[in-house]
């Protein structure tokens, strides 16, 4: 009787042994598993992104040849080229796509790129005040920052009375350059 006891416990050991490791197999297996789930959607992400990025240019050109004014005889034209950009924005919409824009913002280099600062004592110091391209996102991701030209303070240091109080000779005030910026919607 002993003997079978023995047996029994040893039986019982090694198959707590294989039930052990069955169970590590399967967790390696899941965790196995939920890696290249994460890779896949990674090169998924980045493939789409890619593309993307390809077609902006492509989006540009539209905004471009839409803002350009034709005669009443190209009107039908014009339409044609806004509704492609349509179909084409809501096409990469679709995949994650957006626009976004920086204008009237204070300046955040993860979202727009500076490509000029202007001196100006009409808008805050470091605040977006034309924007040249746009930005875009794709997935939450910014694929393509909006090029801006940024404020910065004026040669009074952003103040007005301070100007007038130093120009004693009557020299005329530096002029500010007026900026303003083409807007277009996207519709």
């Amino acid at each position: 009787m002993t003997e079978l006891t023995e047996r029994l416990a040893t039986l019982e050991k090694e198959c707590g042994k294989y039930k052990d490791d069955y169970m590590r197999s399967l967790a390696d297996f899941e965790n196995y598993r939920r890696r290249i789930q994460r890779e896949f959607e990674t090169a998924r992400h980045a493939a789409i992104e890619s593309l993307v990025a390809d077609l902006l240019p492509v989006l540009d050109n539209f905004d471009r040849a839409l803002s350009i004014s034709a005669g009443p005889s190209s009107d039908r034209f014009h339409e044609g080229v806004r509704l492609i950009r349509k179909q084409m924005t809501e096409a990469l919409g679709r995949h994650g796509l957006e626009e976004f824009s920086c204008l009237g913002q204070e300046f955040d280099p993860r979202c727009a790129e500076a490509v000029s600062f202007v001196n100006s004592d009409k808008h805050d110091a470091h605040t977006v005040i034309e924007e040249q391209c746009k930005g875009y996102r794709c997935g939450g991701r910014v694929i393509r920052p909006a090029k801006v030209v940024v404020a910065k303070p004026g040669m009074s240091g952003g103040t007005r009375a301070a100007e007038e109080a130093t120009d004693d000779e009557g020299s005329p005030d530096d002029e500010e350059q007026d900026v303003t910026s083409d807007k277009r919607t996207l519709e």
